[in-house]
């Protein structure tokens, strides 16, 4: 007997526009040299999007934050998940609970953005319940129903959760492979960044902005627009000291690549190096080279010498996204009496970047809207897009196989 909510969206009907989609599919799942990119309705079709709430965001693991953002009991932050606003806590133990911000009397959604609670009460009947989501406050109800049938029936949905190098992910169907599994190389390649020990500070959300979530994390993982996009505030990392790593159907937890720096502790300031303590145990490898990583779906951090920044995706249907933007630093580090003043300067430094790339993908999603919308070949600093592709329509075709199975079984009982 599980102890999480296990409550999948409804399947929806294939239609002749799914099936379309489908059909065009394979043209984008093989080798780099022969590869091209994905649909345009992939990333533009809302009804495209419902499909992937389901055939994805259902059924994978999806980051909603870092737990070092959540550092003491009762400490929680709130974020919504397509659809659905959920609360992350640190639990009594030390652990982490993510549960439905939902009131089970009228919908009313609870909490605040973050902050420190042992009991969510409802603003709009007093509905309360603790940090296990059990009801024990329903006001003027016992005129009806007395609070213990109440509380049989109306509790907040915990989810299933799992936390990797500190990061919390939750699945919505409860039925996912354990994710950590797939993570293998990824988990090696920054073993020494600890970040499972580190700090965060509080969040920010960037957005909502003109585009799909798929494109965010290809301009994220690829380096090949570095040269050109980013040329000046990335040079100190060009996209020629990029690698990549063959991928593993076996361990396909992540999308990775490194990106070599051209002097010891680079980083994404406007100095172009680490403005922070550099975290102890770190090879020089590891000092020389960012790691760019994608969680899928909507995971993507950046490995440097001092810490970590990370963006949390979050759709809004096809066609917006926003993303929620947090850094992770060894606790020593946050302690730094100069740390705020510091930190000003790292966040401008990776605001330039998203700047320049907020004016790319705005304009990408406007092309691929129109009719003349190419799929296009890959450069050779694209390979890690064949990966991303390859992700993607694995989950795709498993869904709309299960979909057909069931309609097949549909006709045969009628």
């Amino acid at each position: 007997m599980t102890d999480y909510a296990a409550q999948p969206l409804p399947d929806i009907r294939l239609t002749d526009h799914h099936l379309d989609i489908l059909e065009q599919l394979d043209a984008s799942n093989v080798e780099l040299e022969k590869c091209i990119s994905m649909p345009p309705a992939v990333y533009t079709s809302e009804d495209w999007f419902e499909f992937e709430k389901r055939a994805v965001w259902d059924r994978e693991w999806v980051c909603v934050g870092h737990h070092g953002t959540i550092p003491n009991p009762g400490d929680y932050v709130s974020i919504t998940m397509n659809e659905d606003p959920l609360l992350v806590q640190r639990k009594d133990d030390g652990g982490v609970r993510v549960m439905s911000a939902v009131c089970q009397h009228r919908g009313h959604v609870l909490g605040e953005e973050k902050g420190n609670a042992k009991v969510f009460t409802c603003p709009f009947h007093g509905w309360s319940y603790d940090a296990t989501g059990k009801l024990v406050s329903a006001p003027e109800m016992d005129a009806h129903v007395s609070l213990k049938e109440l509380q049989q029936k109306y509790c907040l949905a915990t989810l299933r959760t799992e936390v990797w190098n500190g990061f919390i992910f939750v699945n919505m169907d409860g039925r996912a492979k354990p994710l950590a599994p797939r993570l293998k190389r990824l988990g090696k390649e920054i073993e020494n960044h600890k970040l499972a020990e580190m700090g965060g500070i509080p969040t920010v959300d960037w957005g909502p902005s003109p585009w799909n979530w798929k494109f965010m994390h290809e301009n994220a993982i690829e380096p090949h627009h570095t040269w050109y996009l980013h040329k000046g505030p990335h040079d100190f990392a060009p996209s020629r000291l990029a690698t990549f790593a063959e991928w593993d159907d076996l361990d396909d937890g992540a999308i990775f690549h490194p990106t070599g720096f051209l002097k010891l502790d680079g980083n994404f300031t406007a100095a172009f190096s680490c403005l922070f303590p550099v975290i102890d145990g770190l090879t020089e490898n590891e000092r020389k080279r960012v790691m760019f990583a994608c969680i899928l779906p909507n995971l993507f951090f950046g490995c440097v010498p001092d810490g970590c920044f990370y963006y949390c995706i979050l759709p809004q249907g096809a066609n917006a996204m926003t993303i929620r933007v947090g850094f992770v630093y060894p606790k020593s580090t946050l302690r730094m009496d100069n740390f705020d003043i510091i930190f000003k300067t790292v966040v401008t430094g990776l605001e330039t970047l998203n700047d320049q790339d907020t004016g790319a993908n705005t304009s990408v999603h406007r092309g691929l809207r129109s009719r003349f919308a190419p799929r296009g070949r890959y450069a050779p600093k694209e390979a890690t897009l064949p990966q991303f592709n390859r992700w993607l329509i694995t989950r795709y075709k498993a869904y709309a196989g299960e979909l057909e199975r069931q309609k097949q079984k549909s006709k045969q009982a009628a």
